[in-house]
């Protein structure tokens, strides 16, 4: 038996004992001289966003494995013809063999998950209002199923649509249409005549457990008075609960920790740029929020609790803990992906762990009980010496370190690489963390690091899969797309890919051992497979247009699907409406 075979048997026969545990079928196929001609696993949908409530982006299909993924051919493709807002950011969701997709309104489109027929769609542009807000820029991230119910956040409104036909739910809202953003903020100025008005809306897809949907507005930029958690019930669309994320008055919770972080008169930013992760069993809810906005010289201190991991009561939206990331950032160094949730071993105890990377470069594992580093993430000196009159920097920030005590290689460089000398001839190249002045060159710049790219975990390799974009502020370049595993029992980097384009989205691991990822580019779209356990690069294909979505996977009567959504240019800045479904001939 080779080492090849090895390997495959030794992951099947773990797949047994994740298939057990996750209630899917399975049974042990060795053959040692072809791969198997179906999935160990017969049917697997992917109804969240993230795949599961932990987010791992992990299936336990097996069809397409590293010795067969090189054979892998568009099985079919869909295109819904609105190429508006910002690239095609949707991620599939497939339940009961139908594809739900949106557009960058968020309007919905159902088709046939084996072959792309289109069944129904949604239409949300008409319902949205508000007007276009100078700086309202469209874009969405797609839906949730639950129930025989798709739900998707398109402005500020949730709608709540019947899966087979696509028709509003009654008793949800008005209409299937619950102004939910507006509910909270009439709380507290019942004058506002709609919420995208004061710069509030969703760009992400909900989360959904035991009835309730969890959701989080955007958008800092718009100079928001705090970003807004929300619990909605999903029957009747009623707000259960709210948190905003920068406390306002004595009458928002956390108040007594935040309040006194802000010093001056700006309290602006923290929204909410994806969708959060849920541990049932801690009865906890994951967010990771955004950066602060406004005048950096009227909100002195370290202004909590943007850039920052919060983990909120899933019953009352009580803080139970947070960790910031960034202290009183500067630079738009939000956290905009989702948290990861996984267990492991770290040096014979069982962590109950969390993984969210930064787009400071920075990849942070924390103990998800308690909030705590797993290994350490000392305060580091930074400098202080600004060119702005009035503004007080924060004088130092975390920086993640390995198990044995040594820096972490961050998820992109944190210092400017590359540079080409004209541009060097006008500009100069600075430290992470130098406070903004005139001419210099930062990494990682505005765009990240890892931006709003989930990660994904392999319980299988034991590994996380991180997605991030290497392109200094003044660069001069094209941007770099580095994608990267890391063991997080030590925090070490394992192997790393690098390609042209931009990291931007998040990736898909499979029992098979292959890993799944996009590119974003100008001039192309690769999609990108490689060995989960090596990083070989094994097939890629050009989809003709930036990939700027997080693929999703799924199987049908033993047939493996792979799809994601492709359409964007620069920075995702052009859109696109192409929904791309591969599988094995």
């Amino acid at each position: 038996m080779n080492a090849r075979v090895a390997k495959t048997l030794a992951t099947r026969l773990t797949l047994i004992a994740f298939a057990a545990l996750s209630g899917c079928t399975a049974s042990i196929v060795i053959e040692t001289d072809s791969p198997p001609k179906a999935s160990t696993v017969r049917t697997l949908e992917w109804p969240l966003h993230n795949f599961d409530l932990a987010g791992t982006r992990f299936t336990p299909s097996d069809q397409i494995t590293p010795e067969n993924v090189a054979s892998l051919k568009p099985a079919w493709l869909f295109q819904h013809g609105v190429i508006d807002g910002v690239s095609n950011q949707t991620t599939p969701i497939i339940v009961d063999g139908i594809m739900y997709v949106t557009d960058a309104r968020g309007s919905v489109y159902a088709t046939n998950a084996t072959d792309g027929h289109l069944l129904w769609e949604y239409n949300v542009s008409g319902k949205l209002g508000g007007g276009r807000r100078e700086g309202y820029i469209f874009r969405h991230r797609g839906v949730v199923v639950d129930d025989g119910i798709v739900y998707t956040a398109a402005g500020s409104f949730i709608f709540a649509l019947d899966a087979k036909t696509g028709e509003p739910i009654e008793g949800f809202g008005d209409g299937g249409m619950a102004p939910v953003i507006l509910d909270v903020l009439h709380l507290k100025d019942p004058s506002i005549n709609t919420a995208i008005s004061v710069g509030y809306w969703f760009t992400t897809a909900p989360q959904i457990h035991n009835g309730m949907l969890y959701i989080g507005t955007t958008r800092s930029e718009s100079h928001i008075a705090g970003g807004y958690v929300l619990a909605v019930n999903a029957k009747t669309g009623e707000v259960e609960w709210h948190f905003n994320t920068v406390p306002q008055d004595e009458t928002d919770q956390g108040w007594e920790i935040a309040g006194p972080t802000w010093v001056g008169g700006e309290r602006n930013g923290g929204g909410i740029w994806e969708t959060p992760s849920i541990d049932p069993e801690l009865g906890l809810v994951y967010f990771a929020v955004g950066n602060p906005f406004g005048n950096s010289t009227k909100r002195d201190g370290i202004n909590l609790f943007t850039n920052a991991i919060i983990a909120l009561s899933l019953d009352t939206g009580k803080l139970e803990w947070f960790y910031q990331q960034v202290h009183h950032d500067v630079w738009d160094y939000d956290s905009g992906n989702q948290p990861v949730l996984f267990n492991m071993l770290v040096d014979g105890n069982q962590v109950k762990a969390l993984a969210q990377a930064s787009k400071n470069g920075w990849l942070y594992i924390l103990d998800r009980e308690t909030g705590q580093p797993v290994h350490p993430i000392p305060e580091i000196a930074v400098s202080t010496e600004t060119a702005t009159e009035g503004e007080e920097p924060w004088p130092t920030q975390p920086i993640p370190h390995k198990a044995n005590g040594e820096r972490m290689e961050p998820v992109s460089p944190v210092y400017p690489i590359n540079i080409p000398a004209e541009q060097l001839e006008e500009y100069h190249l600075v430290e992470q963390f130098t406070p903004i002045g005139p001419n210099q060159i930062f990494a990682p710049g505005y765009g990240g690091g890892s931006n709003y790219a989930p990660i994904a975990f392999s319980p299988l390799t034991g590994l996380l899969y991180v997605n991030a974009i290497d392109q200094p502020f003044r660069s001069g370049r094209d941007p770099m797309g580095y994608f990267s595993a890391y063991d997080p029992t030590t925090g070490e980097l394992v192997w790393r890919q690098i390609f042209e384009g931009y990291g931007q989205a998040g990736a898909v691991v499979t029992a098979g051992g292959v890993v799944f990822v996009g590119a974003g580019s100008n001039t192309a779209g690769y999609f990108y497979a490689y060995d989960a356990a090596t990083g070989e690069e094994l097939w890629k294909f050009n989809t003709g247009s930036g990939i700027f979505a997080s693929p999703a996977l799924y199987v049908i009567d033993g047939k493996e699907y792979v799809t994601v959504a492709s359409g964007g240019g620069s920075r995702g800045r052009r859109g696109g409406d192409l929904i791309l479904t591969f599988a094995l001939p």
